[in-house]
């Protein structure tokens, strides 16, 4: 199978979960516990971000470093499955921009 055939198949598989996670009702639910596990985890990391001494000076990779030990120490104390993790370090990694916004208010 060529790489083509590979992505396809794969984006198909990817296409199917998310199409099921957002019309069924068991899927929502997966879906909303997902996200709320993910907002607990980004108001952890916040926390920790404000409390050094150097989030004026972080970087996003620096940030997406944290999330990713965050959220495997939270994963390991919940006994959440990998792609959930993966999910949700997708998720908080995306929330850089609002993070950095909250402290420069903070400021």
């Amino acid at each position: 199978m060529g790489k083509f055939k590979k992505g396809l198949f794969l984006g198909g598989l990817i296409g199917a979960g998310l199409t099921w996670m957002s019309t069924t009702k068991k899927g929502r639910e997966v879906r909303d516990e997902i996200l709320d596990k993910a907002a607990e985890v980004y108001e952890d990391l916040k926390k920790k971000v404000m409390a050094s001494e150097q989030y004026k000076k972080m970087t996003k990779s620096q940030f997406v470093s944290m999330v990713r030990d965050t959220v495997d120490k939270y994963a390991a104390k919940n006994g959440l499955a990998d792609n959930v993790k993966t999910m949700m370090v997708k998720l908080v990694s995306a929330q850089w921009d609002r993070l950095r916004k909250e402290i420069a208010e903070k400021k």
